[in-house]
């Protein structure tokens, strides 16, 4: 089977390859709410995350016929294009600050009035301290509380799943040391 790139170039699919991967229908079915909320949580507004989410598929689907699942995970390639969707999202808007969280982004809680006051202090207060992590460690805290194992974290950073893991520690160890000291 051929096909025509975004460049113009022509290339072939390898039927073995093809038949690897799901129908691209069931993968979005099974990754938007998951693209979605990984994307919500890195812009300001839930137009922004929905205008990203859908440029997200739009490109996966455009570069499907070259996925191939044994290079990659669908999750990983799929919140690799998230991850640069988000990117080129701030860099066309000249943002600098990549996980700027809207306070309108909040955990749905079933609690009483009191009780959902304090996870939104709380929750607004943690977002505070994870917009002072580096770059880095924020990505993989992002990325692993998107669903992703380890190694996919890795294969979206660049890194080893070793060093996956020891980002995403780090950044937790430094949120619970930022914390302790506002509250010491």
């Amino acid at each position: 089977m051929a096909g025509v790139g975004s460049n113009g170039s022509a290339y072939v699919y390898d039927s073995a390859v093809l038949a690897d991967r799901p129908p691209f229908e069931d993968l979005y079915r099974d990754f938007v709410g998951r693209i979605y909320a990984y994307v919500r949580a890195q812009v300001p507004t839930a137009a922004d995350a929905e205008d990203i989410t859908a440029q997200v598929f739009m490109n996966a689907y455009q570069a499907y016929g070259r996925f191939e699942t044994r290079h990659s995970t669908p999750a990983a390639w799929l919140f690799r294009i998230a991850r640069n969707a988000t990117l080129d999202h701030f860099r066309a808007h000249g943002r600098r600050e990549r996980l700027r969280r809207s306070i309108e982004h909040q955990p749905v809680s079933t609690e009483d009035p009191a009780g959902m006051a304090e996870e939104r202090i709380q929750y607004r207060a943690l977002l505070v301290h994870v917009a002072r992590l580096p770059e880095r460690q924020r990505d993989a805290i992002s990325l692993r509380h998107s669903g992703l194992s380890f190694e996919e974290v890795g294969v979206l950073m660049s890194c080893s799943e070793d060093a996956a893991k020891m980002l995403y520690h780090r950044a937790l160890k430094a949120l619970r040391e930022s914390v302790r000291e506002e509250l010491a």
